[in-house]
């Protein structure tokens, strides 16, 4: 973002944060200059919207009230448009800790939905990493490559390479990896495939939404020969409101969205003949 003389800030179609005075958010996109956007019921033009800086306050015509930011990824993943659910932020951020995701890696992905946690491994992956993201899905690729375009820009999809397909049937192919996650119903049939892409050491993370898969995909791993110290949580995140005199725990929190599975892929050596 650039200051003094320069005021063109935006570009038309790049993505702003509103914040009410109630806390609400609202993502939108700079318009064309001949065009507005309408929040609200209230029209807002493109020089309004261009030449705002992160963190202004913008008062509208109406007199609403607005801080105005750059969004977050978190912001980004909670705001954006989407037909399938989302692997929640807190997960995503446990997903690279624990998945151990690196500049300069090679990952892989099985089950993209609409790019969440595809925009969260590009990120933390750097200029000199590879995703390489299976799905089944032609509109979940689609959908996936626009918001990677929209919210992080071109240039992240050039070190992306989407593949359409089943790789519970039909495997990597020639395709090896560093790390592997998966958001599929099924992730231990994966199993023999995953034991012939992920180099030895990897990490293999499998997000899974209830306590049959989290128990199948444990059992699957405990039989398997080419994984080792297997492990499964979830993350629970509850908010404080801390307005003075009163601290205390929000009346809502974020309980369960899904189990993360981990499992390191064992060396194994050559078999004869």
């Amino acid at each position: 973002m650039t200051t003094g003389e320069d005021t063109q800030l935006h570009a038309p179609g790049a993505h702003l944060l509103l914040v009410d005075e109630k806390d609400r958010q609202y993502l939108i996109q700079v318009p064309e200059p001949e065009l507005k956007i309408r929040l609200k019921g209230e029209l807002l033009d493109y020089p309004t919207l261009a030449e705002l800086h992160s963190g202004q306050l913008l008062v509208t015509p109406q007199r609403r009230h607005y801080l105005v930011f750059l969004p977050t990824l978190e912001q980004v993943v909670m705001n954006m448009p989407r037909q399938a659910q989302v692997i929640f932020p807190k997960d995503l951020a446990l997903l690279l800790f624990y998945g151990d995701v690196a500049p300069g890696m090679t990952v892989i992905e099985v089950g993209t939905g609409h790019g969440a946690l595809t925009m969260a491994l590009l990120r933390a992956l750097g200029p000199d990493g590879r995703l390489i993201s299976f799905d089944l899905r032609r509109d979940h690729l689609n959908r996936t490559k626009k918001n990677v375009a929209a919210y992080l820009g071109d240039q992240f999809l050039e070190r992306w390479e989407p593949m359409l397909g089943d790789p519970v049937a039909d495997g990597f192919g020639e395709y090896t990896c560093d790390r592997l996650f998966s958001d599929i119903p099924e992730p231990w049939e994966l199993m023999a495939a995953a034991s012939e892409a992920i180099e030895p050491g990897g990490v293999w993370a499998a997000y899974l939404p209830t306590a049959m898969q989290l128990m199948r995909q444990m059992e699957a791993l405990q039989l398997e020969r080419a994984f080792c110290t297997p492990s499964a949580f979830e993350a629970l995140q509850r908010y404080w409101q801390v307005r003075s005199p009163s601290v205390r725990p929000s009346h809502a929190m974020r309980g369960h969205t899904g189990f993360i599975v981990l499992a390191r892929r064992r060396w194994l050596p050559p078999r004869n003949g």
